[in-house]
């Protein structure tokens, strides 16, 4: 019998935290919207692109062409080629005859181009450490510093049609990282910094579906 009783109450109990419970989170995979439409598009072709200043043995433009040529293959059904451009001002994306003689092979098709700034230092950062009671008074911690080295990439990126000239498509990103090994390569710190770059990128011309939170109501 008391057996019996046991096994009501937590028959009861859980029923009663079934039905106090009227929502459940789940992850749900949402189609983002494009900010353009690509449309007739059958090929980008990448570019060099203007350095505002020139980075010590590290060829940003190439690795700029490199990077993007690997990394659009998944989402553009397109063609990918490449192009070099002569620069000789940072106003030649506006120039909409230089553009129209660049020699696109076929029609619909973008330039990729851009006007990138590359930057690095070095900076002292405080760390900030636990404290424990013992730590107040006379032995208390004192404060230390280490260096960090930040890298900085602006970069403006253009998509320009070459039957026309016209700016189809242009945004501006501006990321920073900050690594403890300030022996960190430039390298390296672009690549990563693009990698930042390229999700922001993808998302606006190919509209990626995202992951985000929703609650279902239970009844």
């Amino acid at each position: 019998m008391k057996k019996n009783s046991a096994l009501l109450v937590l028959l009861t109990l859980w029923l009663a935290a079934c039905t106090a419970e009227t929502s459940r989170k789940v992850k749900v995979e949402i189609p983002g919207r494009p900010e353009v439409r690509l449309g007739q598009v059958q090929e980008i072709i990448l570019t060099n692109i203007w350095q505002e200043k020139e980075v010590k043995d590290f060829n940003l433009s190439q690795d700029f062409i490199q990077y993007f040529q690997d990394e659009l293959k998944q989402p553009f059904k397109g063609t990918l080629s490449t192009r070099m451009i002569a620069w000789d001002s940072a106003d030649l994306p506006k120039n909409k005859d230089f553009w129209k003689k660049a020699g696109a092979d076929g029609k619909n098709a973008l330039f990729l181009t851009g006007r990138a700034t590359f930057t690095e230092e070095v900076r002292k950062a405080l760390l900030a450490n636990e404290k424990r009671d013992i730590d107040d008074g006379p032995f208390a911690k004192e404060k230390t510093w280490a260096e960090r080295k930040t890298y900085s990439l602006k970069l403006e990126l253009f998509l320009i049609n070459s039957d026309d000239g016209e700016v189809f498509f242009q945004k501006d990103y501006l990321e920073t990282a900050n690594y403890p090994n300030i022996k960190q390569t430039p390298e390296f710190a672009f690549y990563d910094l693009l990698q930042r770059v390229k999700t922001k990128l993808v998302r606006a011309l190919f509209s990626t579906n995202r992951i985000q939170d929703r609650y279902l109501l239970i009844k």
